[in-house]
């Protein structure tokens, strides 16, 4: 059920109002998805009003196979006025929309906002941040969490995403941050690149979120399906990234695709110089590793990041399954 929550007089005619879908019913544990705080970032705009399609269905009675047993919160598009000017940030404030919580209802629109997403979705129990990558790179499907303890481990186990990546910190100003200090059991799913839509990419995360609501039991399959094998998410510590920077400036020619693995060595790509054409420097990884981030637009400074690679040990587990 759609539902309007917030409206927001403007200079410019129209109202910024604020919506959210509902499915189920209170009671329950609720899982929370925000989408759309940055303008740009598309794909998860684009998953929200697919998970959206899909649970209409389910309720409506037209997909029989799903019953919904629990409650979903689903925030589309928070950023509404800057997905309207294909931008980051609102040009009108330049605030930036995810550094804005845990906001104010009586303070400037983006405050206002803020407040208001807070407000409906703080008594979740579980909540998904969708995102792309920083500007200017694309990021293969994978989860970002603050903790890896054993809630962090059993969800990303039922969502059935390989790449698990701990971040040092995040702003307390955030919404993920925000989510985690009231206790919720919340991750960031981040896909794609800015100012595009990955089909491919929203499918997996797609996928992955139904799996997760299956596993929960937010939705219940009436098909007699044996499960599929759990997938062994790799959890990687902020140690693990190995940065490749540029060490010239130029345009930079990609190689390699992102979400791939990439040995110590191989050719990532290069730089070439804008005027003569000429080869300024060979990009290669400088270890072995899943390759979760890639600059996307070319033309790069020196020193600029131009891929992190995921790098862990294996563990003797995986050493001896191998000897075997």
């Amino acid at each position: 059920m759609k539902e309007k929550v917030l409206s927001i007089a403007t200079l410019f005619g129209a109202p910024l109002t604020l919506y959210k879908n509902t499915w189920g019913k209170p009671g329950g544990e609720t899982l929370a998805i925000v989408s759309g705080l940055h303008g740009d970032h598309l794909n998860g705009v684009y998953l929200s009003s697919r998970l959206s399609q899909f649970l209409d269905n389910v309720i409506d009675g037209g997909d029989r196979d799903y019953t919904l047993h629990g409650q979903v919160i689903s925030f589309p598009v928070v950023n509404l006025n800057a997905v309207q000017s294909g931008s980051r940030l609102w040009p009108y404030d330049g605030v930036d929309m995810s550094m804005a919580f845990p906001g104010n209802p009586q303070s400037e629109t983006t405050e206002a906002l803020a407040s208001a997403v807070l407000e409906h979705t703080a008594n979740s129990y579980w909540g998904f941040v969708l995102q792309s990558a920083p500007p200017h790179n694309e990021d293969a499907p994978h989860i970002q969490t603050l903790k890896l303890d054993g809630r962090i481990k059993k969800l990303s186990r039922d969502l059935k995403i390989e790449t698990v990546r701990k971040l040092n910190e995040s702003p307390k100003v955030s919404l993920y941050s925000q989510w985690q200090s009231r206790g919720m059991v919340a991750v960031t799913l981040s896909s794609g690149s800015p100012r595009t839509v990955n089909l491919p990419q929203c499918e997996t995360l797609f996928q992955g979120i139904v799996n997760f609501m299956k596993a929960e039991g937010i939705l219940k399959d009436r098909r007699k399906i044996k499960p599929d094998k759990n997938t062994a998410p790799r959890f990687y510590q902020p140690e693990d990234e190995v940065a490749v920077p540029a060490g010239a400036a130029g345009m930079f020619l990609k190689e390699v695709k992102v979400g791939t693995s990439v040995r110590q060595g191989q050719r990532i790509g290069e730089i070439r110089d804008l005027y003569s054409g000429k080869r300024l420097e060979e990009i290669t990884a400088p270890s072995s590793g899943f390759l979760v981030t890639l600059r996307q637009y070319p033309i790069v400074y020196e020193k600029e990041p131009l891929a992190i690679i995921l790098t862990a040990k294996k563990s003797w587990r995986e050493f001896l399954s191998r000897r075997k």
